[in-house]
């Protein structure tokens, strides 16, 4: 086994050496010497083939360089190796190669965690801008009756400072290229080849490689390849960018001063009419209460003089093609608070002894057919002869009638057993008379 150790531009320089050697070898003399008269021989014995000469230096570097040349950038350096004949025309070569970085090489890390506690210092201020309405309603005095869930929502940052905000988080957060190797650096390698003479020549074959310390530099970015301004993280570099994040941050708070004081003059003015609106809401209400006060007084003196002591009703009541007349007469009448009792009497107009005890109540608050009246039948004298005598004849008789606008009691005579039964009721209209009525005189009881 022999070892070899020398450098590639040893390599290049033995080349050049060798190949003028060679040219000035093939030059003669101008006057040839004169040559000898040849004897006769005797025919030339065979002889053995010539055992090949060993590999080259350059072959050998040559073989190993050429697996390299995707490898840009690196340059070969020292090189050496060892050979071991295994057989005529085979040897085994191991060899090592360093490869030297021709730039320093970079790669990309994440922002140091320092810038991002440099940015944090636009919180308040951001903070500030997007507290919800009722945070400044409460700062100016509103109570908790008058703030909103509407207002209980955070607001959204203004265009201007979501944009302000954004660009200062990507500043921050900004990826950074960190050197990872240095110009001049080496990276060994180590390659065993097989070698074997064929016609006349020798052809490697690679048998085993081991380039590691290469394959590690080989994501890395060189130096010229890096973007125009790239970020590159150094001491100075650190320094200057949290100079610039605290810059900015200072930008993004005085954009944000004058938005934020404006969030508390625009609460007072909301809370101004929210508490406008809320007493001219309460006056309105109380305005509807007085006028359906009004109303409602309006309304009990109508039903108070309609269903005073003395009035009457009369009109008709009706119960498919029957019909006749009837009056309503009252003689005493006491109001209460939500209501008008009366007493007195109902006949038949144009037979005014057939008349029958009746006590009433009406409602003072009006529905939407006026004022409920309800009238009790009693004992009293009637027609027999005339429909209407189902009801009289009846212990459960009744009148269910409204009191309209108009001033007419409309409804049903009708009997409280007959709820299943409607269509057996009479149709009642009657309207105030303003005449005395006649008083009937008792007859019939029933």
């Amino acid at each position: 086994m022999k070892t070899n150790l020398f450098t590639t531009a040893v390599i290049a320089a033995a080349a050049m050496l060798a190949a003028s050697s060679c040219d000035e070898n093939k030059g003669g003399s101008t006057a040839p010497a004169e040559q000898p008269k040849a004897e006769p021989t005797a025919p030339a014995e065979p002889q053995a083939p010539a055992a090949p000469a060993d590999p080259t230096n350059e072959e050998i570097c040559k073989a190993v360089t050429d697996q390299l040349a995707q490898y840009t950038f690196v340059t070969p350096g020292e090189f050496s190796y060892q050979v071991e004949t295994v057989a005529p025309g085979r040897q085994s070569i191991s060899a090592s190669l360093k490869m030297v970085v021709k730039e320093n090489m970079y790669t990309q890390v994440a922002a140091p965690e320092d810038f991002n506690r440099e940015r944090q210092a636009v919180n308040e201020a951001a903070n500030l801008a997007i507290r919800p309405d009722a945070a400044y309603l409460m700062q100016v005095g509103a109570t908790t009756d008058t703030v909103t869930d509407e207002d209980r929502v955070a607001k959204q940052l203004p265009q201007e400072l979501q944009s302000a905000l954004v660009a200062l988080r990507e500043f921050a957060e900004q990826k950074l290229y960190n050197k990872v190797a240095q110009a001049g650096q080496e990276a060994g390698i180590s390659v065993t080849l097989d070698a074997e003479w064929k016609d006349g020549a020798w052809v490697f074959t690679t048998a085993h490689q081991d380039l590691s310390q290469l394959l590690a530099l080989r994501d890395f970015t060189p130096e010229n390849a890096l973007p125009e301004g790239a970020p590159v993280s150094t001491p100075e570099f650190i320094e200057a960018r949290k100079a610039e994040i605290a810059a900015k941050v200072a930008e993004f708070n005085e954009l944000a001063k004058p938005f934020n004081q404006g969030r508390e003059e625009a609460a007072r003015q909301m809370l101004t009419e929210r508490l406008a609106r809320v007493e001219e809401d309460a006056r309105r209400s109380q305005e509807q209460v007085d006028a359906q006060k009004v109303e409602q007084q309006q309304w009990q003196e109508v039903c108070t003089k309609a269903l005073a002591a003395g009035c009457n009703f009369a009109g008709e009541w009706t119960r498919g093609k029957h019909f006749g007349e009837i009056t309503l007469h009252i003689e005493q009448a006491k109001s209460f608070d939500n209501s008008i009792q009366f007493f007195g009497t109902i006949y038949d107009t144009k037979l005014p002894e057939a008349s029958l005890d009746i006590a009433g109540r009406c409602e003072l608050t009006p529905g939407e057919n006026g004022s409920e009246v309800n009238v009790t039948i009693y004992d009293g004298q009637y027609d027999p002869d005339q429909p209407t005598a189902e009801v009289y004849d009846a212990k459960d008789g009744m009148l269910v009638l409204h009191l309209g606008q108009d001033g007419k009691l409309t409804g049903v005579m009708t009997c409280e057993s007959w709820g299943e039964a409607p269509e057996r009721a009479f149709a009642v209209q009657l309207t105030p008379k303003t005449a005395p009525a006649q008083q009937p005189a008792k007859a019939n009881k029933r």
